[in-house]
């Protein structure tokens, strides 16, 4: 069993140095306009020997990003973090792969760019409260659509 684990694997057209995969994680390490941080590009070049990394999720769009300090990926400058960290891993020898990831109703707007919406399959708001970095504790809104 060992052999195979830190054995070669192919999946599509990668080949991968071994059969083990890196989970995504939420790390919550993006800045508040949720920019790539340089400890983000050494996290991900850490854990290059893994067969596989997924990255945290990411939001691929501002109406996407409704938690405090979770990375997108729509802004030059969020594309530049990003390719930092794939070629960190790259030159490792690792490969990555990005979650996208969309905080549907479970977010708010407090946590998003100007001009982002919370929206969600349908107008209602999730219940409790959600972390906010400017005004702690906020209670859900109801999503715009």
């Amino acid at each position: 069993m060992a052999n195979k684990l830190f054995s070669k694997a192919v999946l599509g057209n990668l080949t991968l140095e071994n059969h083990i995969v890196m989970a995504p994680m939420t790390r919550n390490r993006a800045t508040t306009d949720h920019a790539v941080t340089p400890i983000m590009a050494t996290y991900y070049a850490q854990r290059a020997s893994a067969g596989l990394i997924i990255t945290e999720g990411i939001a691929p769009s501002p109406n996407g990003n409704g938690y405090a300090r979770v990375p997108g990926l729509y802004t030059k400058a969020q594309i530049a973090g990003w390719k930092d960290v794939t070629d960190a891993v790259h030159a490792k020898g690792g490969k990555i792969f990005a979650q996208l990831m969309h905080t549907g109703r479970v977010s708010h707007v407090t946590n998003m760019h100007e001009g982002g919406e919370v929206i969600a399959p349908s107008a209602i708001a999730a219940a409790g409260q959600i972390y906010t970095d400017t005004e702690g504790m906020l209670e859900q809104p109801t999503p715009a659509r």
